[in-house]
C-alpha cells in the first residue's frame, strides 16, 4: 500500500507524546522498507526526539507549508488541531487516528491505527520507544559528570524529575509558582534527598529537565548536600544517554519518564491524577514500582525512599 511512497506526518509538540508516535512510525518503516517518511515537527524539543532515526527521512519544524514538497499521502497520527492545519493545506490523501481512547495507552493506539493501515493481524515489531544518541552524546554527558566530581565507579547515581512541561507556562512563571498537581511536591523531593544521603553518602541525585525548571533545581541544591545538576544541559538523545549512567529513575507522567522506559533504566513511577492507562510507563517494563495515589502531595517520601532501597 505504502511501498515506494513518499509519506507525511505531523508530531506533536511534547516530548513523550512524540515518543509515543515512534513505535507507529517504525512499524512502517518495517513493514515497507522503500517508503520514505518526512515528519513536521511541531516544537524544536519534537525534533530533537527524531534526530538520527533512520526511520525517518526528513524532519521539518513548524514549516509553512508552501515551502513543503509533495507528498503521495498524509497520516495524521496523533490528532490535535496543528495536525490538522498542516495536513488539510497539503491536500493530499489522508488517513487520520481516531480520537483518544481513554482505555488504551496513546503509543498504543498509534501501533494499533498503523497496523490497521498496514492491514497487518499482528504488530511485527517491539513496541519500544526508539532514541538515537551519538558517541558525543554520552561524551557531553560524562564531561558534565566530571565537572561536578562524579566518580562514575564508586558514586550511586539516581536520576530524579521534579519539574513537568507546564511549569514552563507563563502564568507560573509570573504567579511565581513552582509547583503544579503532575509533580511530586519539591519539598518531598528535599527530605528524599536528604534522607538518600543519610542512607548513602555515595549516592547522588541527579536532576535532569528543561530551562524552566532552573529555580527548581537551585532551590533544590541549596538544600539538599548530594545533588548533580543537569536542568537545561541536554538535548533529548543526551538525556537518554544519561539514563545509561543510572541506577534507576524516579518520575511522575512526564516527557521524562518515557525517555527512561526508551532506556529501559529501572523506574519508580509516581502517578495521582493523571491516566497510568493512558500515558503509563510503556512497552511493560522489566524493573518498574507504581506507585499511585489520588494526588502527588499523597505519595509519602518514606515509600519512595523504601522503593529506591528496595532495588538498590
Amino acid at each position: 500500500m505504502f511501498e515506494n511512497n513518499r509519506i507525511v506526518m505531523v508530531t506533536p509538540a511534547r516530548l513523550g507524546d512524540t515518543l509515543m508516535c515512534t513505535p507507529a512510525i517504525h512499524l512502517l518503516k518495517q513493514t515497507c522498507p522503500s517508503v520514505k517518511i518526512d515528519i513536521i515537527a511541531l516544537s524544536v524539543i519534537s525534533a530533537d526526539v527524531l534526530r538520527n532515526n533512520p526511520d525517518i527521512d526528513r524532519v521539518f519544524v513548524r514549516p509553512e507549508p508552501a515551502t513543503l514538497p509533495s507528498y503521495d499521502r498524509a497520516i495524521n497520527i496523533h490528532h490535535g488541531p496543528e495536525a490538522q492545519h498542516y495536513l488539510d493545506a497539503l491536500n493530499v490523501p489522508l488517513d487520520t487516528i481516531g480520537a483518544k481512547d481513554p482505555h488504551i495507552h496513546q503509543a498504543e493506539q498509534a501501533v494499533l491505527f498503523m497496523q490497521k493501515l498496514l492491514s497487518l493481524n499482528t504488530c511485527t515489531i517491539e513496541k519500544n520507544y526508539r532514541l538515537f544518541p551519538s558517541p558525543e552524546d554520552f561524551a557531553h554527558v560524562e564531561t558534565i559528570f566530571r565537572q561536578h566530581g562524579v566518580d562514575l565507579k564508586k558514586d550511586i547515581l539516581l536520576g530524579c524529575q521534579i519539574g513537568c512541561h507546564s511549569i514552563a507556562k507563563k502564568r507560573f512563571t509570573f504567579l511565581k509558582k513552582l509547583s503544579h498537581p503532575k509533580i511530586w511536591p519539591l519539598e518531598h523531593v528535599v527530605e528524599l534527598a536528604q534522607k538518600l544521603h543519610a542512607y548513602n553518602p555515595r549516592i547522588k541525585l541527579v536532576i535532569p529537565g528543561s530551562n524552566s525548571e532552573k529555580a527548581l533545581g537551585k532551590k533544590l541544591e541549596k538544600r539538599a548536600p548530594n545533588i548533580v545538576n543537569f536542568i537545561d544541559q541536554t538535548t533529548v538523545p543526551q538525556l537518554y544517554s544519561l539514563m545509561k549512567y543510572l541506577k534507576l529513575f524516579i518520575s511522575s507522567d512526564t516527557g521524562l519518564m518515557h525517555v527512561a522506559c526508551a532506556s529501559n533504566v529501572p523506574l519508580i513511577a509516581l502517578f495521582g491524577h493523571t491516566s497510568l492507562t493512558r500515558t503509563g510507563p510503556y512497552p511493560k517494563l522489566k524493573d518498574l514500582a507504581l506507585i499511585q495515589r489520588p494526588s502527588m502531595e499523597a505519595i509519602t517520601v518514606d515509600e519512595v525512599l523504601q522503593a529506591v532501597i528496595n532495588k538498590l
